[in-house]
């Protein structure tokens, strides 16, 4: 596998030969991570929230959710039963379709997002103290915007402003109008982001780049 790596025109025909399902699918993953690699996807669902569509990708035999703006391009593009590309350009990838392309601006499946990357050297609870205020919220979950320490960690590029999701369960709205939380990392299991307040813990469901200003 190293050589493969050493030589990019060979890695990329093997990772061809993958995708194509000649090879089996262990590779798969790191194929579709490889830069200007294109992964054939499917749209399975989309709910607009607000200036934000929520987007559950079916690529590489696993659902993979993802948040676009609820602009022309990515509304034309993310349709439920569309079929796309995902293609790995930028720190979030791009979808393409027919020559249109829209840029996705958040994630979810945030420890799927977390265990393909290499793993940081920290603690085994390392935590930060969290300031945001309620943005958004509807009657599936609630978008706080402020600044989110440890988010590097899963190569999240937009730290100094960013949009946190929520679940609408008790504990979590217990914390939407605290303005202060404590935010934890974890190194394994389901949730990679929790905020803690007293008694309250919420596990974040995904992170967004916001549109508009503060």
């Amino acid at each position: 596998m190293q050589a493969i790596i050493g030589d990019g025109a060979r890695w990329r025909r093997t990772c061809a030969a993958i995708v194509a399902g000649a090879l089996g699918g262990a590779a798969l993953s790191g194929c579709a991570n490889l830069p200007g690699m294109s992964t054939a996807s499917t749209v399975e669902s989309v709910v607009e929230r607000g200036p934000y569509l929520d987007v559950n990708l079916s690529r590489g035999g696993s659902t993979q959710r993802f948040f676009a703006p609820a602009s022309e391009p990515c509304r034309s593009l993310l349709r439920a039963e569309a079929a796309i590309d995902y293609v790995s350009l930028g720190p979030l990838g791009q979808f393409q379709a027919g020559g249109v392309e829209c840029d996705p601006i958040g994630i979810g499946s945030l420890a799927a997002w977390r265990d393909r990357r290499p793993r940081p050297e920290v603690g085994p609870l390392p935590a930060r103290q969290a300031d945001y205020r309620l943005e958004y919220q509807d009657q599936d979950l609630a978008m706080l915007r402020g600044r989110f320490p440890l988010l590097g960690l899963i190569g999240w590029p937009g730290m100094g402003d960013t949009l946190v999701l929520l679940p609408q369960t008790p504990p979590c709205q217990a914390l939407l109008q605290k303005g202060v939380a404590t935010i934890e990392y974890r190194v394994a299991g389901p949730d990679p982001y929790v905020l803690l307040a007293g008694d309250e813990r919420c596990p974040l469901l995904g992170l967004i780049q916001p549109v508009g200003e503060r």
